[in-house]
């Protein structure tokens, strides 16, 4: 009888203290979507140490995404083997991606499905608050990203947008910061997005040159945090940095500039047609400067290349953007120039290492997508080559030295110019870097086909 009366003075101790660090590691996430982001990592971190599963696996993603940390994928699986095991759903989930990815181990679909059935047997859905909202709502806050809520760091909050997105001002350009709701996944839901930490050279001592290119306007796309698959590192970085390249060094007006933040393919659709009416507005006046950070992918039947918008799904093209439908929109325009940048490959592989689409665990080689109207195209890769990121400057290669000419030239280097560098400089990097090639592409449109290389960004 003691025996029993002391087992269950055990079980109520640890039952408290359960709900305790629960409500520990609940306090934690609300002080990251207030902004505390390393504290909210440091104090994962400690809870886990004490065994508090969702602090197991919020730990985990943070560690899988690099948010305040370095990425450390082989931690991450460890932490949400460790959650799975003991019954959370959640980790299950990430679990089951990692062995169907074949991230840190080797693919096994036997695994995948195991831990499938697992999480389908407690109920098909996940149960803890959503670390990816919740980091999500810390971009709202990213001054208070090192401070300590303990500490008397404060929180600063936007104020609330009308629904369909979250309207902020960074650098006084206007952001659309999507809160689409989050459609049950197809596969197992990968964690989203990723820090934004500006370290990189090219990220400090942006040059101003007084520049004022009323005529010039900027469609900014920047999709990490995808719904259904795999994040883009350092997309919003790339995008973000290159608004205030557009802005400080090209001259661009602010109400010029249009940054779209994990645009759904409703996005895609409504900002170009935003920018057909102005180019329409301007009869021909207007120039236009279209950068693209994401996923692309290919379709393996045809070969044709297609955009993948946040709420995609990577295994139906029926909701990605076919590139020659998007192409064919911005040459149909009345635009006396337009310039597009792609940092993506459309190869199916994911920004660095991985596959995202092709079932075969193959690049596929897709078909080049012809330039309409007054348009040059310089993409990041060729048809069958990987997007790498480079991790250190924490920017696409690609965007990296594009914006490393920028600063340099203070936005006078010529298109020519412009290519010639960033092609020279990706090949190299990635060949010492990634072992594998990496060749950015110039395609002209046959109207500019001897004028682009003399063409500036200003």
């Amino acid at each position: 009888m003691m025996r029993l009366l002391f087992l269950i003075l055990i079980w109520c101790v640890q039952t408290v203290s359960a709900q305790s660090m629960d409500v520990q590691s609940k306090a934690a996430l609300e002080s990251m979507r207030g902004g505390y982001v390393q504290y909210a990592f440091d104090e994962f971190k400690r809870l886990a140490a004490s065994n508090d599963m969702a602090a197991q696996y919020y730990l985990g993603w943070c560690y899988e995404n690099a948010v305040a940390c370095e990425k450390a994928l082989t931690d991450a699986f460890r932490l949400y083997r460790r959650a799975a095991e003991r019954g959370l759903p959640d980790a299950m989930l990430r679990l089951a991606s990692f062995y169907q990815n074949g991230i840190v181990v080797s693919q096994d679909d036997g695994r995948y499905n195991e831990w499938m059935e697992r999480y389908q047997k407690k109920g098909g859905k996940c149960l803890l608050p959503d670390i990816a909202e919740a980091y999500n709502g810390a971009q709202r806050n990213i001054a208070n990203y090192a401070l300590s809520p303990k500490r008397g760091g404060t929180v600063r909050q936007q104020p609330a947008a009308s629904s369909g997105g979250t309207g902020q001002t960074v650098n006084h350009i206007t952001i659309v910061q999507q809160t689409a709701p989050t459609p049950k996944p197809e596969q197992p839901k990968p964690a989203t997005s990723k820090p934004v930490v500006t370290k990189s050279d090219v990220d400090t001592g942006i040059p101003s040159t007084g520049a004022v290119n009323e005529n010039t306007f900027a469609l900014i796309i920047a999709n990490e945090a995808y719904q259904n698959v795999a994040p883009v590192p350092n997309a919003i970085n790339d995008g973000r940095v290159f608004a205030d390249y557009c802005m400080k060094t090209l001259g661009m007006p602010k109400t010029n500039i249009h940054l779209v933040n994990n645009a759904t393919y409703i996005n895609i659709k409504r900002e170009l047609n935003l920018m057909r009416q102005i180019a329409e507005a301007y009869k021909g006046g207007a120039k236009l400067v279209v950068y693209y950070a994401g996923h692309g992918l290919p379709d393996e039947a045809s070969g044709d290349a297609y955009l993948l918008p946040v709420d995609g799904y990577g295994s139906d093209l029926t909701t990605c953007y076919n590139l020659n439908d998007f192409y064919a929109a911005l040459g149909a325009m009345s635009l006396s120039q337009v310039v597009v940048l792609m940092d993506a490959c459309f190869s199916g592989s994911l920004r660095g290492d991985g596959m995202l689409a092709s079932a075969r665990g193959v690049a596929i080689k897709a078909k080049g997508s012809e330039s309409k109207g007054n348009m040059v195209v310089l993409s990041a890769a060729q048809g069958d080559e990987t997007a790498y990121p480079l991790d250190g400057q924490h920017h696409g290669m690609f965007t990296y030295y594009l914006l490393k000419k920028l600063k340099e030239s203070k936005g006078t280097a010529n298109l020519g110019s412009l290519f010639d560098y960033v092609k020279d400089n990706v090949v190299k990097k990635s060949l010492v870097v990634n072992g594998k090639r990496q060749t950015p592409t110039i395609s002209p449109s046959a109207a500019v086909y001897d004028k682009w290389r003399n063409w500036t960004l200003k």
